[in-house]
């Protein structure tokens, strides 16, 4: 057995995606969005073992050793490409005693409900975490509650009288303004599209961007309640599970656990169920600001507490002796695996468990890899 399979990704054509950052990097056509390139072995999306054309589920299910696994439900993360061109819902996703108890709470949907219309499409629990390629917008987490009613107050004065000003707890807003009557909510976003330019920039912006893609979604006051994070290249963010977010746009590399689990309310027509939102979502202000890295012969480090680490290899030689199975992409040039095993741009790998020592030769190329910790 080859201790460094190669693999093919899988690509999710959702609307807000991109069509030329995953196409460009594959090198296919921009015949139309391309959002996501999954690397891994989730059964909703699992990446094909090109030596043998089976899915990497089904391969490490008969051949679990090859990652010291029993099968591919073990595997212990889900790494990703996004190329993010509009706002994804407003989102949020279980820890593992949410995920584990909402699946088995929905069991008599499973067969009678299409699964895209479940809450939980599995029992493990998700955090992750994006590295950015390009600049990136995001919405993660809620602000402070004293911020919060200072910008609606200011935005929407007359919402935020008969409504708002009265709540105390950030859940009590976020709750309030999801339960606005549909001519009270109408209401609101118009004199918040109104008055957005008191807010100033980059909240100003984001929220006409919103309002006149989605105006009569209650996702439009989200600027408002969450931090507005930037990225640069090179840098990244984590999210616990049950953090409210939203990816605004940019191209990344993400990393998660092994999970397809999101609760939706908002600025989506995908599935939602705000009330299992709000049991999930994590209601109080949340600090979120780039990562810490660690650099070593290995590379540069992204390590999360989630379990898992994202490792950054660029324009030189690295020496990593991370163990479990461990995946590679090629975003740059032209990269050498322990001498011999050739990985260029936009090709994917799986390293075994039994190989200790990984060296990748990244002289003019661009190598990040996904591992357990």
């Amino acid at each position: 057995m080859s201790e460094i399979l190669r693999i093919k990704p899988v690509i999710k054509d959702y609307a807000w995606g991109n069509d030329a950052f995953i196409a460009d990097l594959l090198g296919l056509e921009h015949d139309g969005p391309k959002a996501e390139l999954w690397m891994g072995a989730h059964r909703q999306g699992s990446a094909i073992v090109e030596q043998t054309g089976e899915k990497l589920c089904d391969y490490l299910d008969s051949n679990g050793q090859f990652a010291g696994l029993e099968n591919a439900d073990q595997f212990p993360y889900l790494f990703k490409v996004l190329a993010i061109a509009q706002a994804l819902s407003i989102q949020c996703h279980p820890d593992a005693e949410q995920a584990k108890a909402g699946f088995a709470g929905e069991s008599d949907k499973h067969s009678s409900v299409e699964r895209k219309n479940w809450n939980y499409q599995d029992s493990n629990p998700k955090a992750e975490m994006l590295y950015a390629l390009t600049p990136v917008r995001a919405m993660c987490g809620f602000r402070e509650i004293d911020t919060i009613k200072e910008l609606l107050q200011k935005a929407v004065p007359n919402l935020y009288k008969d409504h708002l000003a009265e709540l105390g707890t950030i859940k009590e807003i976020f709750d309030t303004i999801y339960r606005l009557d549909e001519d009270t909510l109408s209401f609101g976003e118009a004199e918040l599209l109104k008055n957005c330019e008191e807010l100033g920039e980059p909240i100003c912006s984001l929220v006409k961007e919103l309002g006149d893609r989605y105006f009569g979604d209650p996702g439009v006051f989200m600027p408002l309640m969450l931090n507005i994070v930037n990225l640069e290249p090179g840098q990244a963010i984590y999210l616990k599970p049950r953090v409210l977010h939203a990816y605004i746009r940019g191209n990344g590399v993400e990393l998660m656990n092994n999970s397809d689990n999101v609760l939706r309310a908002g600025l989506t027509k995908k599935h939602m169920d705000v009330d299992e939102l709000e049991k999930v979502m994590y209601g109080e202000s949340y600090d979120a600001k780039p990562m810490e890295s660690v650099k070593d012969q290995g590379g540069t480090h992204f390590v999360c507490e989630g379990g898992f680490t994202l490792t950054a290899m660029v324009n030189g030689s690295y020496t990593n002796t991370i163990g479990g199975p461990r995946i590679l992409i090629c975003t740059e040039g032209e990269a050498r695996l322990n001498g011999d095993f050739i990985l260029s741009k936009g090709q994917c790998c799986i390293v075994g468990s039994a190989l200790s020592e990984l060296r990748v030769d990244a002289s003019g190329a661009t190598v990040f890899m996904a591992s357990a910790n």
